[in-house]
């Protein structure tokens, strides 16, 4: 399972100021939150019981014990270290990252947009481009653009497009700066990007994440595309069924 620090990074645009309050004190206090009952951190929050069970839900847990239950097992699974986590466990992590409220955001914006133009570089793009072609298959306005300059050309020249911008990292240098160029050009932006703080979510208008494993080689970057694929077919199975 997702760590609770990562399902609130992956639902932190949906999270108020209150909810945010609780989390700041659950990272503070995990231990003891852990063997609370909800009542006594409600209290502890100056808040409502129902908040709690309102925050959980966004967090994708069942429920508050479910939350309790996933704090006292953090420990255990960072012990275990990432070496040792199933492929089988990983590619569930990413079913969990599915939020259907956030694709409906990305749907909308893609439908309105009088073109959508998907970027990445290295071995990325070739999920960006798999992509853009059954989108464009769809819709007959989406293309994979390869190289920067000609997609930061289109962004200045061209209104009402969607950049979207995978990147795994995050900080793909390329990657950032057509984003860059597409919010100073108030194009929409979204990204997909691995479960991290990273500057390519902090700019986009919707930020997608997957989870894998970073694995380098020899200079080589190993890390497992599957996850991109799995986030990605969940939005296009939604955006196909929504144009349909």
């Amino acid at each position: 399972m997702i760590t609770f620090d990562q399902r609130v990074l992956n639902a932190e645009y949906k999270l108020n100021e209150t909810e945010e309050a609780i989390i700041s004190y659950i990272k503070d206090n995990q231990e003891a939150v852990s063997h609370m009952s909800i009542s006594k951190l409600a209290a502890k929050t100056y808040v409502a019981p129902n908040a709690i069970t309102r925050l959980c839900k966004k967090l994708n847990y069942d429920g508050f014990v479910a939350l309790k239950l996933a704090l006292r097992d953090a420990h255990v699974n960072d012990q275990r270290g990432s070496d040792q986590l199933l492929q089988q466990v990983v590619i569930n992590r990413n079913f969990d990252l599915i939020d259907e409220y956030r694709e409906d955001t990305a749907i909308e914006a893609l439908t309105r947009a009088k073109k959508n133009l998907f970027f990445a570089v290295g071995e990325t793009a070739y999920v960006a481009q798999n992509f853009a072609d059954v989108f464009n298959a769809v819709d007959q306005k989406t293309q994979f653009v390869t190289y920067e300059n000609q997609i930061i050309y289109e962004i200045e020249n061209d209104p009402n497009l969607v950049i979207f911008c995978i990147s795994q990292s995050g900080e793909t240098a390329q990657t950032l700066r057509v984003a860059e160029a597409a919010r100073a050009n108030q194009q929409t932006v979204i990204s997909l990007t691995g479960l991290q703080i990273n500057s390519l979510a902090k700019l986009a208008d919707v930020a997608l994440y997957s989870y894998s494993q970073p694995i380098t080689w020899r200079g080589y970057n190993l890390t497992d595309k599957t996850p991109l694929f799995i986030i990605m077919k969940a939005l296009f199975d939604r955006y196909f069924n929504n144009y349909v």
